[in-house]
């Protein structure tokens, strides 16, 4: 049986309905971290209600069918760009395209009046490839993975796809025309703008996923406490690192940090006290630190920082500006302040792996608490 562009707005507009409800019942186990998933939801769902009311030609007057299957449509694009925007991170532009859309409208409202079907399939594409064109410069400005690649791609074809029929109408139209022309560019207009509302479906889908397996691998490796990694992962980086050093020779230090008298800040103040203080040295470490550093919770009130490429100067001087920050860190009321020793290690020959310079630090690090706290050894 050969397939008629009404046909395939209607089977079209059943797979888009089942997504949405998809993207719908999918978000409410997603992390509440992640947005956009409401406005993605909608989006195929709007789109499938405006192939519907296309269906509808012949039996409803056809001023109501195109201006709502028109509405409806824009509204299905916009709702897929602003939940992009919203997942990213961007202001939502509602406004900016809900004029645009208004202004398009009312443009078409005026060519069903005085009918011209040409004119009306310029605008509306126009309209459409503005938004599709838009959405497809946020997610390659902003979007990373498979994922993302495949809703850019999808974008930038659909957005030829609308081009290309805006520019054939008045070739292949008449001002009479009928949107389910049997005409070969209507029918892969068509077929082709259906197709790609169910690949962007897919693609936010796959999108939301890539961000949900980045979220837990996140936690897996940061302390629920400081932000600071885990020990398994500071370690595994340190291997990492103590590989690289043994290969080709750069420098490779890193620093003991133990919170001085952290106990008497939990039994005087309570933990509660003591865990915002881990948290404030962490800030405060933070900002000491290059890009390439590392800095991990060991355990407890105790922290170790990775220094690659760094020599034992370079090291020691380290250190000395994340003891400094420590000291003059300016906790919140209520909060005490905190200070630290530090013991600085670093990679030398006869080294087999980084649990020799793990023991030099945490030797170095004993005798600058044996030599009154609040230094670097």
């Amino acid at each position: 049986m050969q397939l008629d562009p009404r046909s395939i707005t209607v089977m079209t507009a059943l797979m888009a309905a089942v997504l949405g409800l998809v993207l719908l019942g999918v978000r409410r186990n997603y992390p509440s971290t992640i947005h956009g998933l409401r406005p993605w939801a909608m989006a195929p769902m709007t789109c499938a209600f405006a192939a519907g009311v296309y269906a509808l030609q012949g039996l409803w007057p056809e001023f109501v069918v195109a201006q709502t299957g028109n509405a409806l449509l824009l509204t299905g694009c916009g709702l897929f760009y602003f939940g992009s925007q919203r997942f990213f991170g961007r202001p939502v532009s509602w406004r900016l395209w809900g004029a645009i859309a208004l202004l398009s409208l009312a443009v078409l409202t005026w060519f069903l009046i005085r009918p011209d079907y040409r004119v009306r399939m310029v605008v509306f594409t126009g309209t459409m490839t503005a938004c599709v064109l838009a959405h497809a410069r946020l997610v390659l400005r902003d979007g990373r993975g498979f994922a993302a690649r495949l809703i850019a791609g999808t974008l930038l074809l659909q957005a030829a796809v609308l081009v290309g029929r805006g520019l054939a109408s008045f070739w292949v139209d008449g001002a009479q025309s009928s949107r389910f022309a049997m005409t070969t560019v209507q029918t892969a207009y068509i077929a082709s703008y259906c197709f790609s509302v169910l690949l962007l479906s897919v693609g936010v889908l796959l999108m939301a996923s890539e961000r949900v397996r980045e979220e837990f691998e996140l936690l897996a490796t940061r302390d629920a406490l400081t932000g600071a990694l885990t020990r398994r992962a500071v370690l595994e980086a340190g291997g990492e690192e103590f590989d690289r050093w043994r290969r080709y020779g750069q420098p490779l230090s890193l620093v003991l940090l133990d919170i001085d008298h952290f106990k008497q800040v939990n039994d005087r103040h309570g933990h509660q006290a003591g865990d915002r203080v881990l948290s404030g040295a962490v800030a405060a470490m933070r900002g000491e630190l290059r890009v390439n550093d590392r800095l991990g919770r060991y355990g407890g009130e105790e922290f170790v920082i990775l220094l690659p490429s760094t020599d034992a100067e370079a090291a020691r001087a380290s250190a000395e500006r994340v003891r400094a920050a420590l000291a003059a860190h300016a906790p919140e009321p209520g909060i005490p302040p905190c200070s630290a020793s530090l013991g600085v290690a670093w990679a030398q020959p006869g080294d087999t792996s980084l649990d020799a310079l793990l023991a030099r630090a945490d030797a170095a690090l004993y005798r600058a608490k044996a030599n009154g706290r609040n230094r670097v050894e």
